[in-house]
């Protein structure tokens, strides 16, 4: 499992959740509702990029599933958990259209276009789950797109540097000490390497430094995927 793209992908739901309405003209008392309503939109379209393959993989269940609790957190509201689930799984399973889903979404919220990037960054996460983008989860996030009203080129461009990216990012962490880079001794338990894995992903989160410059959010980025590959490391040697 790519945990990386895994906790981005989270970070991103968590932050566009909260992110998403700021610069809107929403009424005060109607924004929980629309958070919910941006919450649902995420979650069918989250179950088309899932689908898009024909299967949904173990990586990518774990994935719904952290997201579905992260979710919660952030509307304040467990109970729903259940309804998203099964929305989850009708769309999973349903012939329904990713683009008339997207383009209901934009019609739905008066979002900018930067923050329905955004939203296209978050469902790429997903895709690029093992690594690669083939071509029907391209043609479901094509669809997105165009739901979404994105130009060809800006499309294009995302694509490229997502996957440029990403594998540059992998390269530069071939050779990492995963004991250095979780700051525990070689014979640290289970326990210990879970504990310093957690405290580093609080502290390395990338939704604690969105309002920083770019170059702080390219460090915390890099070092968030050190992090999570020393962890994967470790926590393979206990299995």
């Amino acid at each position: 499992m790519n945990i990386f793209l895994i906790l981005i992908g989270l970070v991103v739901a968590f932050w566009l959740l909260s992110r998403g309405f700021a610069s809107s003209n929403y009424k005060k008392q109607s924004i929980q509702e629309l958070q919910y309503d941006d919450a649902k939109y995420l979650i069918m379209l989250t179950a088309k990029v899932a689908k898009s393959d024909g299967v949904v993989s173990k990586d990518e269940a774990s994935y719904i599933s952290l997201l579905l609790d992260d979710i919660c957190l952030k509307l304040g509201d467990t109970d729903v958990r259940g309804d998203l689930k099964e929305l989850y799984i009708w769309h999973k399973d349903s012939h329904s259209s990713a683009y008339a889903i997207a383009k209901e979404y934009k019609q739905k919220m008066r979002f900018s276009q930067k923050i329905w990037i955004n939203r296209i960054v978050f469902f790429m996460n997903l895709a690029y789950i093992d690594g690669e983008f083939n071509s029907n989860e391209k043609a479901i996030l094509q669809e997105i797109c165009d739901g979404f009203g994105l130009h060809k080129s800006i499309v294009e461009d995302l694509f490229a540097h997502f996957e440029a990216e990403f594998k540059n990012l992998s390269k530069e962490n071939t050779n990492i000490d995963p004991y250095e880079v979780l700051g525990v001794s070689k014979d640290a338990s289970f326990e210990e390497i879970k504990a310093s894995y957690r405290r580093l992903s609080r502290e390395y989160h990338p939704d604690f430094t969105m309002d920083k410059s770019e170059e702080i959010i390219t460090q915390a980025t890099k070092k968030m995927q050190q992090i999570n590959e020393a962890y994967e490391i470790l926590k393979a040697k206990f299995k």
